[in-house]
């Protein structure tokens, strides 16, 4: 079987030559060579030497070519291997051709289709806006936003906003890995983003997008905000500011089609324009989460008393279970393990019963991913969310007590009418690796993470999405086949799990 990866016959000039529309027999009559020899070089069987002096009349020909455009074609085309060429001058950029022209790594598949829709790429020189063409031309777009954002300094502001159906965004899974982990190198070097979330005639559509930027969310480095006023417009719009610097914007049909235009603009007034617009939006917005961490854990109990007090049925997105149901010799044996004595031990021990009592009120719904689950199991402890959140501190158990807390929990499932498991999972949901969610009808929608120096909740009770993210959930529930939704069928498949890990994990210590 072929890999995806597979690396092309096709050299870098090649793709130059593609782009710029200039074909073999015209650049032999450039250089004064034979056609056969630029057939060598395009396929890779002979390469380009960084002092030929034919590397230099081509270099020299294609800038000429792109002088017009400010080298707007050349600048993308380079972003892929040097980040700053977007502030580089036309000698730093010769340079850089030079080396990306010349260099023996090969071109994967994937890599190359960054370059298709280049050639549709035009450049004002008067207002310094880029235009790409097309879905590819819409997805190069944001690459080339994301990779100047990542050539600034630290403290880079970035806000975005869209009210088009977002599915050209997710449908491309290297795009979008791409995508998030540019955001997340971004993130961590003190920048921040605003994201503006606009009431959307789609359920789906809303719920994608929220999932979507969950992990971005969880570094408490992004500011959600959601305008809850629906207009229903024939126009759609998208818009991405980083702040004083670039913006990124579109305006289409409901309908995007192949031949809309994408526009990236440094014109300063233009810049300022749709901050001003932006700004705008965020005076009709409210804030979408509430947020909870360790320090505050008493009032995380709080809230936790006061929503699960209310009965209605909940989804759960996790891989550690409700503790309702568990027993008390277990409760007392995870907190002994985590080093609870006295009246600490005490005082947590009457919260997570209270907890315990209150969560058979509801109906639980549990996805189990079994993938994710074999990913989960490696490693060194299991934290329990829940009671780590409850505990203002970390709650971890070995293996052999999460085999044991399994094993009760799946006893409690099979003999429980308020507990339901369901082998189910979407590649949105994989994306969210650590990260837990509870979705509780008409009551709030609850996303934690105890990955990362701040462990932290997202807590959301803005009633429109946490109806799209429940109806999500639902959707999701009710198109699952039945067998994947029978108790003893879902319990022998995670109890399989458990074991083949258990077989493969060293024995704990005799002192234990």
């Amino acid at each position: 079987m072929v890999s995806t990866e597979v690396l092309l016959l096709e050299s870098r000039l090649s793709i130059l030559m593609d782009n710029f529309a200039i074909s073999g027999k015209d650049l032999a009559g450039l250089l004064h060579i034979d056609s056969s020899l630029v057939s060598k070089w395009r396929s890779g069987k002979r390469n380009l030497k960084p002092n030929s002096v034919y590397t230099m009349q081509i270099i020299k020909h294609v800038m000429a070519l792109d002088s017009n455009n400010q080298y707007a074609k050349i600048r993308l085309m380079l972003s892929q291997d040097y980040m700053n060429i977007f502030k580089c001058s036309e000698q730093e950029i010769t340079l850089f051709l030079k080396d990306w022209l010349t260099s023996a790594k090969e071109i994967s598949e994937n890599t190359r289709d960054y370059f298709d829709e280049i050639k549709n790429l035009r450049s004002t020189s008067l207002l310094t806006t880029y235009t790409l063409s097309g879905l590819n031309g819409r997805r190069q777009a944001v690459q080339f936003f994301l990779k100047y954002a990542q050539s600034l300094s630290p403290g880079v502001e970035m806000w975005c906003y869209t009210t088009e159906n977002s599915k050209w965004f997710f449908e491309n899974s290297e795009f979008l890995n791409e995508w998030c982990m540019r955001n997340m190198s971004l993130l961590g070097e003190e920048n921040r983003i605003k994201v503006i979330h606009p009431l959307s005639s789609s359920y789906e559509s809303l719920a994608t997008s929220m999932i979507t930027w969950m992990p971005l969310h969880m570094t408490g480095r992004t500011t959600a905000y959601f305008i809850p006023k629906y207009k229903d417009e024939e126009l759609v719009y998208t818009y991405f500011l980083i702040k004083d610097h670039l913006a990124l914007y579109n305006w289409s049909t409901r309908q995007p089609s192949r031949e809309m235009n994408t526009y990236i603009t440094h014109e300063p007034q233009f810049v300022k324009d749709i901050e001003v617009m932006l700004q705008s939006h965020l005076g009709e917005s409210t804030r979408v989460f509430e947020h909870f961490g360790y320090e505050t854990k008493d009032e995380y109990i709080n809230y936790l008393i006061a929503i699960m007090e209310k009965d209605t049925n909940e989804y759960h997105w996790s891989l550690t279970f409700p503790i309702c149901g568990l027993s008390d010799g277990l409760l007392r044996d995870i907190l002994t393990e985590n080093g609870f004595t006295g009246e600490e031990f005490e005082q947590y021990y009457e919260k997570l019963n209270l907890i315990s009592e209150l969560g058979n009120k509801s109906q639980h719904c549990f996805f189990v991913d079994l993938d994710r689950l074999r990913e989960w199991l490696k490693k060194d402890a299991i934290v329990l969310n829940e009671m780590s959140f409850t505990c203002g501190r970390t709650v971890s158990i070995p293996h052999r007590m999460f085999m044991r807390l399994m094993t009760e929990v799946l006893k409690v499932v099979s003999e429980s009418d308020k507990i339901k498991m369901c082998l189910a999972s979407t590649d949105l949901l994989r994306r969210l690796a650590d990260t837990e969610i509870i979705a509780k009808e008409n009551t709030r929608i609850h996303f934690s993470s105890t990955v990362g120096d701040r462990p932290r909740v997202l807590v959301t009770k803005e009633l429109t999405v946490v109806t799209a993210i429940y109806s999500y959930f639902e959707e999701l529930w009710n198109t699952t086949p039945y067998i994947c939704k029978n108790k003893e069928y879902v319990s022998k498949q995670i109890m399989k799990v458990l074991e083949e890990v258990n077989r493969t994990t060293p024995p704990a210590p005799a002192n234990e």
